[in-house]
């Protein structure tokens, strides 16, 4: 299952603000940064919303707040089904499409 070339690039952007404002320093002192932000999104991928997803992203790597356009989260939001789904089943994909977003 894979989305469509939008939802991928406000997928990716979404995840690239959360991964940035994260502390890796901090929070991946005994393991390697992208597995554990990979767990992390996998897990937080099993919410209704992309909105509920990202609170519980934010939360569980310590962020307190991203500077993301609300129109891009309503985006998603309106396809959460589709982009929660897909990115449960293509977690790593879309995690190390989210790290060439410049």
């Amino acid at each position: 299952m894979s989305l469509n070339s939008e939802q991928e690039k406000n997928l990716s952007l979404l995840l690239k603000l959360v991964y940035d404002r994260a502390n890796w320093k901090r929070i991946g002192r005994n393991s390697y940064a992208l597995d554990v932000f990979s767990h992390k999104i996998k897990a937080a991928s099993h919410q209704p919303t992309v909105t509920t997803f990202m609170e519980k992203l934010c939360y569980s790597l310590g962020v307190q707040s991203i500077d993301v356009n609300p129109d891009l989260v309503k985006k998603l939001n309106e396809e959460s089904n589709v982009v929660l789904k897909a990115l449960r089943k293509e977690t790593i994909y879309y995690m190390l499409l989210s790290l060439e977003v410049k």
